[in-house]
């Protein structure tokens, strides 16, 4: 599946972010390896999660996004994703009409 996403934001406070899929899928993100990313521009860094990074590519051009969580349980597209500003929880909705809370731990 393609991770066609439909909104993404970032975390009020770590390297992550979260997304919204049309896959039925929410997403969420380290973003961690490209603050530490010190290659020249125009290259890509390496890791050892680079062979199963296809999809991160779609979304970030390269391998230093990894994925952390994905969240099954929507029944249709997913519209929008967001972080709790202070709690360790995400709230989705989507087009099967329900509106998700997801704990993060």
């Amino acid at each position: 599946h393609n991770h066609y996403v439909y909104s993404a934001q970032f975390h009020p406070k770590e390297d992550l972010v979260v997304s919204a899929s049309l896959d039925q899928t929410v997403r969420v993100w380290d973003i961690s390896g490209l603050r530490k990313k010190n290659a020249a521009p125009g290259t890509v860094a390496y890791d050892e999660s680079a062979h199963r990074a296809s999809q991160q590519a779609d979304i970030f051009g390269s391998t230093d996004a990894i994925v952390k969580f994905v969240l099954e349980g929507h029944d249709r597209s997913v519209n929008w994703a967001s972080f709790h500003p202070t709690l360790p929880l995400i709230v989705s909705c989507g087009d099967d009409r329900q509106v998700k809370l997801w704990r993060m731990n």
